[in-house]
């Protein structure tokens, strides 16, 4: 009985994870999808400020340096691929939600 209840789970996991990957290929690549939408207002504007992110970028790679070193020193185990994995089944449920509630993702 548990390892059915362990099959099921994977099985159930795995299943949401493709829906989540299907919806947002689905939304990704559609026509006036999100890529669409977001190339299309980086070409439109122009680029007012361009130092700006150069700063931006370099804090990013410095935070993130940091946050995986720290974690790494302390030997912490980091609950955030969980989380991701969570998320990532979320947004499945919804996409699976709205399928049967509306027909289409």
């Amino acid at each position: 009985m548990n390892q059915t209840l362990e099959s099921l789970k994977s099985f159930a996991t795995i299943a949401l994870i493709l829906c989540a990957i299907a919806g947002f290929s689905y939304h990704f690549f559609k026509e006036d999808g999100w890529i669409e939408y977001a190339l299309g207002s980086i070409w439109s504007t122009s680029v007012r400020y361009p130092l700006i992110a150069i700063p931006v970028i370099i804090g990013a790679i410095f935070i993130g340096k940091m946050w995986r070193s720290e974690a790494a020193a302390h030997g912490k185990i980091s609950k955030t691929p969980d989380l991701v994995i969570y998320a990532v089944m979320l947004a499945g449920a919804i996409f699976v939600g709205r399928f049967f509630m509306y027909g289409s993702f």
